[in-house]
């Protein structure tokens, strides 16, 4: 998951402190998602340094540390929305997607869909390559043909499923155009 891509579509949302994003969103996902306090301020600096986002507010309470409330920049969202076509144009895993997920109000369908479909393609091709790679296993040593065969199944098994996946999100964003 990206955390910049997800601070920035929050703050997209609307102004937030570090700590109460963490609360609304990320709470409902800890057993997905592990982020710990000192990685979500870090991405908050850094988002802040490039000129994503700026400071909005800042609070000082009684018996409280300072509470700083962030909102995003014109910059933060075209940085956004380019960051959301790259997740998707250089998907590795599912998963890495799930940020982007929630912010696709913020990008083109038409563009994004385009994406999906090279995606889709490509996820396409390294599976048939797998099955043929699983047929005769040429030039691997006799004893460790069975290991091969198990992780040459797996990837395939894992390919066929981001591509079903990748299917249906690709009908779900053609609907939001």
């Amino acid at each position: 998951m990206s955390l910049q891509i997800f601070i920035l579509g929050m703050l997209c949302e609307g102004e937030h402190h570090p700590y109460d994003m963490k609360k609304m969103l990320l709470k409902p996902l800890e057993n997905a998602i592990s982020i710990n306090d000192g990685t979500l301020y870090y991405n908050f600096e850094v988002l802040h340094k490039k000129g994503y986002i700026e400071k909005k507010q800042v609070v000082q309470s009684e018996n409280r540390p300072e509470r700083t409330t962030y909102g995003i920049t014109d910059k933060g969202r075209e940085a956004l929305e380019n960051e959301i076509y790259s997740a998707f144009q250089n998907v590795t895993s599912v998963l890495s997607l799930y940020s982007s997920l929630m912010f696709l109000d913020k990008v083109n369908p038409h563009k994004l869909a385009f994406i999906l479909e090279e995606v889709i393609a490509k996820r396409e091709r390294n599976l048939e390559q797998v099955e043929l790679a699983n047929l005769g296993l040429p030039g691997v040593p006799e004893n460790k043909k069975e290991a091969v065969r198990l992780v040459v199944d797996h990837a395939g098994q894992a390919l066929k499923q981001d591509v079903e996946w990748l299917k249906k999100l690709l009908v779900y964003v053609r609907g939001l155009q």
